[in-house]
């Protein structure tokens, strides 16, 4: 029962309510602890077992694309391999005063966690004696023969770029690997700090970003303009919320379809800017791509030998005005810099990072305390079932010494498959289509709802 707590992210109280409902006299708080750690302690052992299987898996995928490696891997060397992997950090509370936050690299190659790091800036222990007034002398000796649970001192968005450069800094010697590249957060000190802790000597971390977070800086960038210079409002031309939603998304398929030409990408970029401030009398269509396949409504009837359409008939959805277009050209040369096109090349995105976070607090909730054994715990099973697939659960269950039923191995193979039909349905393209066509009508409808109702909230106003 309480490994069942674990699993979904439950506590004693909860415990205790299902026993109250089964009908059943439950455990004691004390019994309920005394297993919790032995099974934390089981998962984080399962969890670096699996972390070590992962990186044999990712030395043979390295392998297949590297005769060198393969050549030293049969000779029976562990050779010293250069990998790619996205890095994120993630925290236990809302906002940045969390005690509890995770750093995670995932390969890119494999889409596998290869390492993670837990920072933690509370230990009960302490806390307790704090409270019973001990005197500073039998506290130090206390200390002495104390394992802390405290191993950050900073503040809590600190935590993010500490743990990078743990993961760095350990990663040869753990697994001699060499985290070349680093596909993070445009807005993360992470690098920085990576960077200067020189991680392997001669050998440089080089950056990489992710697609979707330029995308939101796009979006953040085009809102910001709109409202601090009042472009926005009313009348042809404006910059609206929803042109800006239109621009936004525009970037992002400039980057993603033109994957990975860095020329063919920013003059996709600028493209969409001179697209939406042309009229009849001062078209600036010569970027937008040719054809009768062209997203472009102009270069579709030149190719088909067709007079264009007049472009008022077009104002409607992305039209700007000669003078607001000109205030975003700041924006675009910023967001269409050569070096930072050049490091979304790749294509990547932390999508993996984002999936195995909510993974993660799911079993480990962030709406109440936890401790550090439950962090600990969450994130390697989180991780193991990432990697490795709901089976992992033997393992944990195996090294408690619980028996394993036929029951338990049909029910695991059920949550496997759904999960990975879930998956491929969500990786078709019609299914991505089809969902980005809803959110958009959702997003529309809100819109209109909120324009309808005007301001029938907000802190003070009434």
């Amino acid at each position: 029962m309480v490994l069942y707590s674990h699993e979904i992210g439950k506590g004693f109280t909860s415990l205790q309510i299902f026993s109250s409902v089964l009908g059943i006299s439950g455990i004691s708080q004390g019994a309920f602890k005394d297993h919790d750690n032995k099974i934390t302690d089981c998962e984080v052992e399962s969890g670096e077992d699996m972390l070590y299987r992962t990186a044999n898996t990712i030395r043979q995928a390295y392998a297949e694309t590297d005769d060198d490696i393969r050549e030293a891997i049969e000779r029976g060397e562990n050779p010293l391999i250069d990998i790619s992997v996205s890095y994120d950090g993630t925290w236990q509370k809302r906002g940045f005063t969390s005690l509890y936050g995770v750093g995670v690299c995932i390969d890119l190659l494999t889409g596998l966690v290869v390492d993670f790091d837990i920072r933690s800036k509370y230990c009960h222990a302490c806390h307790i004696q704090k409270a019973e007034s001990m005197s500073a002398t039998d506290l130090a000796v206390w200390k002495e023969q104390h394992d802390c649970c405290t191993n950050h001192h900073k503040s809590s968005k600190s935590m993010e770029q500490d743990s990078a450069v743990i993961l760095w800094n350990r990663s040869v010697a753990k697994y001699n690997f060499r985290y070349v590249e680093m596909l993070s957060d445009g807005d993360s000190s992470a690098f920085k700090a990576v960077l200067e802790s020189k991680p392997y000597a001669d050998k440089a971390v080089t950056k990489l970003d992710c697609i979707n977070h330029a995308h939101k800086r796009m979006g953040t960038a085009l809102q910001k303009l709109a409202k601090e210079s009042h472009l926005g409002g009313r009348g042809v031309g404006r910059l609206t919320e929803k042109k800006c939603d239109s621009l936004q998304n525009f970037y992002r398929g400039a980057i993603i379809d033109n994957i990975p030409d860095v020329s063919k990408m920013r003059n996709a970029v600028w493209a969409g800017l001179y697209h939406s401030m042309s009229t009849d009398t001062e078209h600036h269509h010569r970027q937008c791509p040719l054809g009768e396949n062209s997203w472009c409504w102009y270069q579709q009837a030149v190719s088909l030998g067709q007079d264009p359409d007049s472009h008022s008939n077009h104002k409607a959805s992305t039209f700007l005005s000669l003078e607001v277009a000109h205030k975003l050209i700041p924006i675009y040369r910023r967001m269409s810099d050569e070096s930072l096109l050049q490091r979304m090349a790749h294509g990547g995105t932390q999508n993996n990072n984002e999936s195995l976070n909510a993974m993660i607090w799911a079993r480990c909730p962030k709406t109440g305390f936890m401790g550090l054994g439950r962090v600990k715990g969450s994130v390697a099973r989180a991780v193991s079932i990432f990697n490795a697939g709901a089976n992992e659960l033997i393992n944990v269950m195996n090294k408690m010494h619980i028996d394993v039923s036929y029951v338990t191995l049909n029910n695991l193979k059920k949550v496997n498959d759904k999960r990975i039909i879930q998956s491929d349905t969500t990786s078709q393209e019609d299914y991505r289509k089809r969902r980005k066509t809803v959110s958009l009508a959702r997003f529309e409808k809100v819109r209109e709802q909120l324009a309808k109702d005007g301001n029938v909230y907000g802190t003070g106003a009434h």
